[in-house]
């Protein structure tokens, strides 16, 4: 019987892996697609904060970028440069394959094609069965399986009541020195949409995807269909990768003898539905409260709330934060995100970004700027609205 079974091989179920078999439990993996990191879900950008829980091998790097601009529907802009952090793209795929080799290394075992269909927690341990009729026993089970939410009635919970959709591609385009967000009512309803750009074999590509509420291939295929972004293009666009991204946590993230982490348990930044930090997180609060359970042997859902505990009191001021700052920007007509762009290009305002904000954090630099006449003025117009 195994200490742990990881269902789900992205970047939460494997760092938990890898911390727990550090700690010298067995652990199982079991990822239903065919290969690790395939097909890539997410655009992959970090900052260097990531490097406090996770060694990123340079490999994986497509590039990093320092400077970013925010494009209004009328065609304001505002940039940015960096504020000391260092933001790089990842190779998902490349870095979905670090980690199984790091999990590997630390002595957990990952098995990939390898769909689960049934959980049944008992008295003394979990059965998983699987679509290949493989059975496997654990003491616990960790859910990494992603916005895969079947299994969540064992935490007496539901899928997160708050969801956008995305859709993304890759391609050939000019080579550029800046990701772009672009927002507005036709470009991505109550989202956005983005361009980032990186390299890849050599050769200068694009990332184009949005995130938003409705119809997101749709959208993608008039985003960069407009002569501003189809000029840099230098191939035609195939069919997008699209996913569903949670906007909140589930109602409880644990269960007897069971945890949930990352986007299984709702855990991405509310502002830009960015996850992999939160993933990572996540699961090395996870695995730690795992660990102790296992060894005392008290794997009581009462005892694996302290991991809930944990990320609640480091995440959750973040996350409100993110959702009340989303609710006013979606609520904007145009003309008004037309007036908060230009707000945000002031000096003024450029300079209190420039001390607040932080990638991974964003409600200081939310309350800074809130604080700002204009700024505030215009947000807090959508309360009525």
């Amino acid at each position: 019987m195994h200490d742990a079974i990881v269902v789900g091989g992205g970047p939460a179920g494997l760092y938990a892996a890898t911390l727990m078999a550090e700690g010298g439990l067995d652990v199982l993996v079991l990822e239903e697609d065919a290969a690790i990191g395939v097909p890539t879900h997410c655009t992959g950008i970090v900052s260097a904060e990531v490097y406090d829980l996770y060694k990123i091998p340079e490999h994986t790097v497509l590039e990093r970028v320092s400077r970013c601009v925010l494009v209004s529907p009328g065609q304001v802009r505002a940039e940015f440069e960096s504020p000391g952090e260092e933001i790089a793209v990842l190779d998902r795929a490349a870095f979905d394959q670090a980690l199984t080799a790091t999990a590997e290394k630390a002595g957990a075992t990952v098995v990939t094609g390898c769909r689960v269909d049934a959980i049944q927690n008992g008295r003394d341990a979990v059965d998983v069965s699987t679509a290949a009729g493989r059975s496997v026993r654990a003491r616990s089970v960790v859910l990494a399986c992603g916005v895969t939410y079947r299994f969540h009635g064992l935490l007496g919970s539901r899928p997160p009541a708050s969801v956008l959709h995305t859709a993304q591609l890759e391609l050939d385009a000019e080579p550029a020195d800046g990701l772009e967000i672009h927002l507005g009512r036709n470009v991505a309803p109550d989202g956005f949409a983005w361009l980032v750009p990186i390299r890849r074999d050599a050769r200068a590509r694009i990332k184009a995807g949005v995130l938003m509420r409705g119809d997101a291939r749709a959208h993608l295929q008039a985003f960069i269909e407009r002569p501003t972004v189809a000029g840099r293009l230098r191939e035609p666009a195939g069919d997008p990768i699209r996913r569903i991204l949670p906007l909140q946590p589930i109602r409880r993230s644990f269960g007897e003898r069971i945890i949930a982490v990352g986007d299984a348990a709702g855990l991405t930044k509310p502002v830009t539905g960015g996850g992999i930090f939160y993933s990572l997180l996540s699961a090395a609060m996870a695995a730690q409260t795992l660990t102790e359970a296992l060894c005392e042997d008290d794997l009581r859902a009462e005892r694996l709330a302290r991991y809930e505990a944990r990320w609640r009191q480091r995440l959750m001021p973040e996350i409100r934060a993110g959702r009340w700052f989303r609710h006013l920007l979606a609520n904007l007509p145009d003309h008004q995100l037309d007036r908060f762009v230009e707000a945000v290009a002031s000096d003024d305002v450029r300079a209190v970004i420039a001390q607040s904000a932080r990638f991974n954090w964003h409600r200081a630099v939310i309350m800074a700027i809130l604080r700002r006449p204009g700024i505030k003025a215009i947000l807090l117009r959508s309360l009525f609205r």
